[in-house]
C-alpha cells in the first residue's frame, strides 16, 4: 500500500506543479490578476541563480491512517509512520540566472552537450531528515550514495534482505548502497562513444521535432490553460497571499492527451499515449492552491482526498505540499566521494533497478546466485530477446529504446515488467 499511496501523492503533486508551470511558461490567461500573479510568481524563479523544492506528505501519520481506513484500502502503522516522514528534495544552481542555461548544439545527429555550470540534486530523505538516496550532478560528474538499509525499513522490507543482496558486491559498490559516496563521469551513461566497451549506453540522438507540431503544441496548451483553468484569490493565510487553482481533471487530462498526441511520433521516449485519460481520473473539478511571499512562489499544496469520493465525503484530508526557494545554496560536490569506473556504474544502477523494481523480500535466488534472472547481484542482465521487448512495450507503458537502456543497466525481464507494471 506504501508504494501506491507514494506514487499517487508523487504524481498528484507532479501534476499540480505542470499545470501551474505551464501557465508560467506559456504567458497565458491575462483575465485575472490573480491569474497574473501566479504566473509571474513561477516567472521569478528562472530569474535566480539556484531555486529548490520539497515535496513532502503534510499529516500525522494517524492521518495518513484515518485516510488509508476512509478509502478502504487500509495502511498499517510502520507504513503511516514512515510515509509521514518523507520528503523529496531537488535543488539546482548556476553562475548565472536559471533561465539563461541552455544546452550547447552537438554535432549533427547528437544530443546537445548539457551546460556544465548547471549543478542539480535530487535526494529522498526520511526520518529526522536522514537521507535514503541522494544523487548530485556538478562540473561534468555524477555523485551518487544511497542507504539500503533504511530504504527497506520504509518499505516494511527485511533489513537482512539486504545484507544478502549486497554482500556480493565491490567495497565500493556496497560502501555507495551503505551512505558512502561514490562519483563518475555522466558521460559515461550518455555518450555513445563512453566507455562503456563500444559506446557506454549507445544513447539515442536527440529527436527531431517537427517546427510546425512544436508551434501547434505551445498554441494548444495556451488554450488548454486558458480555457480549463480558473483562479481565485482567497486573500491572506499565516502571512502568504492564497491562490486557488481549479481544474476539470478528466476534461484537463483528455486536453493535454490530445494536445500531445502528434508529438508523440517525433519523441520516442513518449511512448504510446492513449487517447482518453485512465478511468481513475475522477470526472470532477480539483484545486490545489498557491501560496505566494511577497510575489514570490513560497508553497503549492494539493488535498489527495480530491482523488478519491470516499475521502472526500468522509472528511478526512490528505494533503500534499510542495516548498519553492529561490536563495538556496548552491549544490555543491561531496569532498569525499570515491571514483567508480563505468562498469560498476552499471552495477550500481543494476542493484538499484533490481532491488526496487523486484522488492528484496519478493526476489528468490536463482540456480546461478543472481535474483529474478540476472546474473548476480550488479552484473548484467541477460539480454532480452526480440520477443521479450516486444511484449515489455506491448501495453503502452515503456516503449523500446527504455526497455533495452534498462536492460543494460542491469534489469532482467521480469524486472522490467515489474516496473511496467507499476506505472500502468
Amino acid at each position: 500500500m506504501i508504494r501506491r499511496t507514494a506514487r499517487t501523492s508523487l504524481v498528484a503533486a507532479a501534476c499540480g506543479t505542470v499545470l501551474a508551470t505551464g501557465l508560467a511558461a506559456c504567458g497565458t490567461v491575462q483575465q485575472l490578476s490573480a491569474a497574473d500573479k501566479v504566473s509571474t510568481a513561477f516567472d521569478r524563479l528562472g530569474q535566480g541563480k539556484s531555486f529548490s523544492a520539497k515535496l513532502s506528505v503534510e499529516a500525522t501519520a494517524d492521518q495518513i491512517e484515518a485516510f488509508g481506513a476512509a478509502t478502504g484500502e487500509k495502511i498499517d502503522k510502520e507504513s503511516a509512520a514512515a510515509l509521514a516522514t518523507v520528503g523529496l528534495s531537488v535543488a539546482f544552481s548556476a553562475d548565472k540566472p536559471l533561465k539563461d542555461v541552455k544546452p550547447s548544439e552537438g554535432a549533427a545527429g547528437t544530443a546537445p552537450k548539457p551546460d556544465d555550470s548547471l549543478s542539480s540534486s535530487f535526494a529522498l530523505t526520511g526520518k529526522g531528515g536522514a537521507s535514503l538516496l541522494e544523487l548530485r550532478q556538478v562540473g561534468g560528474r555524477t555523485f551518487a550514495r544511497a542507504d539500503l538499509a533504511g530504504f527497506a525499513g520504509l518499505t516494511g522490507e527485511d533489513a537482512s534482505e539486504i545484507e544478502q543482496f549486497t554482500g556480493s558486491l565491490p567495497a565500493d559498490l556496497q560502501g555507495a548502497l551503505k551512505g558512502k559516496w561514490v562519483s563518475f563521469d555522466t558521460k559515461e551513461l550518455t555518450d555513445p562513444e563512453g566507455a562503456n566497451g563500444a559506446g557506454g549506453t549507445g544513447a539515442s540522438p536527440t529527436p527531431s521535432i517537427d517546427p510546425k507540431v512544436e508551434s501547434d503544441l505551445t498554441a494548444s496548451l495556451k488554450g488548454i490553460l486558458t480555457n480549463d483553468l480558473s483562479f481565485e484569490d482567497k486573500g491572506k493565510q499565516d502571512g502568504k497571499e492564497r491562490i486557488t487553482v481549479t481544474a476539470p481533471a478528466r476534461k484537463l487530462a483528455d486536453d493535454l492527451l490530445k494536445a500531445f498526441e502528434p508529438l508523440a511520433k517525433d519523441v520516442p521516449s513518449l511512448g504510446k499515449l492513449p487517447k482518453t485519460a485512465p478511468s481513475d481520473v475522477p470526472d470532477r473539478n480539483l484545486a490545489l492552491d498557491v501560496y505566494l511571499d511577497g510575489g514570490a512562489l513560497s508553497a503549492v499544496t494539493f488535498d489527495l482526498a480530491q482523488l478519491d469520493e470516499k475521502a472526500g465525503t468522509g472528511g478526512t484530508p490528505l494533503p500534499l505540499r510542495i516548498a519553492f526557494g529561490k536563495d538556496a545554496p548552491a549544490v555543491q560536490a561531496p569532498a569525499d566521494a570515491t571514483a567508480i569506473t563505468s562498469e560498476s556504474v552499471a552495477g550500481l544502477l543494476g542493484g538499484f533497478a533490481g532491488g526496487f523494481a523486484g522488492g528484496f523480500a519478493g526476489d528468490q535466488p536463482g540456480a546461478d546466485g543472481g535474483f529474478d534472472g540476472t546474473g548476480g547481484p550488479g552484473e548484467p542482465a541477460a539480454p532480452l530477446t526480440d520477443a521479450q521487448v516486444k511484449e515489455l512495450t506491448a501495453g503502452g507503458t515503456v516503449n523500446e529504446e527504455q526497455v533495452r537502456l534498462y536492460n543494460k543497466l542491469g534489469m532482467s525481464y521480469q524486472d522490467i515488467k515489474d516496473l511496467a507494471a507499476m506505472g500502468s
